[in-house]
């Protein structure tokens, strides 16, 4: 593992460690602004979520409320993450990095000071733009990584995430029962937002991230190293379009389409059924709040295991698509799993292992597939394009899923989910069919 490397995985697992702290304490935020109930971006977002809740006192208002705050993050990502990438082909990845790395400690800065729910809504929305610097991330490990070594390049980013996502829940709900001024006195007469040692805590790493960034980071962009060959630069796309989203549409970025298509279906089933869970593991085995996170640290452990492990072996010895099919096989035998039968502990946390495995496979193998089929001095536009189609379906996944579940039950999600595997592994065997013929 070179320097950059293991910058990069730190980055990016800072980043995701910061932004999901929050995610424990989502539920009580939720509720404390209800008891306010005096903020006008409050009413507004509230009477949207009651409109679509026909209780306003269920616990389905509650998840509306959070899946409409989710929605709002994720669709910014979804426009911002192809704009940081294109950007970043032309100005460089450390100066995006530098500019999204102080956009989110400025976000955690509002967290951290908002007593009103406009405060904290804003500070969402500067990190949810911010939050596309995944993609900038993502195309300078590609920039670090040879073709033959790329799946394993992808698979620290993706380690990265999955590490990020472990420990930050866990932080949150850790110092949760602690506010600062009841640490620090002093502070008492400084007016924080609710949770404010977590958010204190979001903006530290953010804090660590940029340092990191500052000193630490080099360049990567090969154009600015001067590693860029008369080929690549032939294939500069001369398009001026709207958003770098339209490029896709393109006959060049016609394959792009197809993997970020792939990446949608994928994403917005798992995390369709990722949200779900929480409410299964509660109401069909009775899990307590400290049983789910333990859960969602041994899914995580398996990512990070697969992704940081595994996928780094596999790595130019197995083709991309390959591991993606053979992840898409896991997840299928997981949902069945849970779908078929009558569970107890054990068969749970072994389908569970089931998805988890199929995820960790999918998502390092689609990235580098995604940066595969693109030019070097393409990579920041196709990943931010790539992952802004993952942000997509994350915006609409919670909101969509709740339904089936609150109306349905989960059987019907893990069922739905199952459909969803059949139709992206069926046009990932289209790619690999596709590459065959080409070859």
């Amino acid at each position: 593992m070179n320097r950059n490397t293991l910058i990069l995985f730190l980055i990016v697992f800072g980043d995701m460690m910061g932004f999901s702290v929050i995610f424990p304490l989502f539920p009580e935020t939720i509720r404390h602004y209800i008891q306010l109930g005096n903020d006008p971006i409050f009413i507004g977002i509230y009477r949207l979520a009651e409109s679509l809740a026909e209780d306003k006192d269920n616990v389905f208002l509650i998840v509306l409320f959070g899946g409409i705050l989710g929605s709002i993050y994720s669709i910014l990502q979804f426009i911002f993450s192809p704009v940081w990438g294109k950007l970043s082909d032309k100005i460089g990845r450390k100066p995006i990095l530098l500019f999204t790395s102080l956009g989110n400690l400025m976000g955690y800065v509002i967290w951290l000071f908002s007593a009103s729910f406009t405060g904290f809504v804003l500070s969402r929305i500067i990190t949810g733009a911010m939050g596309g610097n995944i993609s900038v991330a993502s195309a300078s490990m590609a920039d670090s990584t040879s073709i033959k070594d790329r799946a394993k390049g992808m698979g620290m980013i993706g380690a990265g995430i999955g590490l990020g996502f472990v420990f930050g829940p866990f932080l949150g709900g850790l110092l949760s029962s602690s506010e600062l001024p009841q640490i620090f006195p002093s502070l008492s007469q400084i007016s924080f937002t609710i949770f404010s040692t977590s958010a204190c805590i979001s903006l530290l790493i953010a804090l660590f991230t940029l340092i990191l960034v500052i000193v630490f980071y080099k360049e990567t962009l090969p154009k600015l190293n001067g590693k860029l060959t008369d080929s690549d630069q032939a294939s500069e796309v001369n398009e001026k379009s709207i958003h770098p989203i339209f490029d896709m549409f393109s006959t060049r970025f016609r394959t792009l389409f197809s993997i970020s298509f792939i990446y949608l279906l994928f994403i917005f089933s798992f995390s369709g059924f990722e949200f779900c869970l929480n409410f299964f593991l509660n109401t069909e085995f009775e899990f307590t709040p400290k049983q789910i996170g333990l859960t969602f640290l041994y899914i995580g452990s398996i990512l990070i295991f697969i992704q940081g492990g595994v996928v780094r072996r596999l790595s130019g010895k197995v083709a991309e698509v390959k591991i993606a099919i053979a992840g898409t096989v896991f997840l299928i035998i997981g949902y069945l799993g849970l779908d078929i039968f009558t569970l107890n502990a054990a068969l749970l946390f072994v389908f569970l292992g089931f998805l988890a495995v199929g995820s960790a496979l999918l998502h390092p193998s689609l990235s580098s597939i995604a940066s595969l089929r693109s030019s070097a001095n393409h990579q920041g536009r196709s990943l931010g394009i790539f992952r802004a189609f993952g942000s997509l379906a994350r915006a609409f996944a919670p909101i969509s899923f709740a339904f089936i579940y609150f109306q349905k039950g989960p059987y019907l999600v893990f069922a739905v989910c199952i459909g969803f595997s059949l139709l992206f592994g069926m046009l990932l065997l289209v790619i690999r069919e596709h590459k065959r013929e080409t070859l």
